[in-house]
């Protein structure tokens, strides 16, 4: 664990910045498996998704195994949980580092029937986030929204054809 936290965002002389007094930042920071770096983009990836996507649910996880914070949550109340794993955009993804993620969102029995796929939240230092869904293995992409096409033969064959 590093030592002190040093963010500039929102800092006065002599005072800490109000993210490192926020209680969720400080759940972060007592789970002892990442660096203040990681921690810190995992709580921007948490407060992006939480307040400004309005995702459901948002679960604060980790893993010593792979020394990480990672989340877990609903997009939508009815939805499918989510593993989101925050990165800040110095860190690089071995191969075999991305293939451990996956892992994480198939632990469960129910999980079995379908394909791992995570969200790596990469976070820039000036605090854009940009995500993208890693899988395992190659996903059909859904229907086209456009009535032509949804009524076109060929799509149909195709689709049913990439289905098999």
């Amino acid at each position: 664990m590093d030592g002190p936290v040093e963010l500039s965002a929102g800092a006065r002389e002599g005072q800490e910045p109000w993210i490192v007094e926020h209680p969720k930042f400080k759940e972060m920071m007592t789970l002892d498996v990442a660096d203040s770096t990681q921690v810190y983009a995992a709580f921007l990836v948490y407060m992006d998704l939480l307040e400004v996507r309005n995702w459901n649910t948002l679960q604060i996880l980790s893993s010593s195994e792979l020394r990480s914070i990672y989340l877990c949550g609903k997009e939508k109340e009815d939805g499918v949980p989510q593993v989101i794993i925050p990165t800040p955009v110095t860190m690089s993804c071995s191969h075999e580092r991305i293939q451990q993620f996956l892992k994480l969102s198939h632990t469960s029995e129910e999980d079995q029937g379908r394909a791992c796929s995570v969200l790596l939240a990469v976070v820039e230092s000036d605090s854009t986030i940009v995500y993208y869904k890693l899988t395992d293995g190659f996903v059909v992409p859904d229907p086209p929204d456009f009535v032509e096409d949804v009524d076109n033969k060929r799509w149909k064959k195709k689709k049913m054809r990439f289905l098999r």
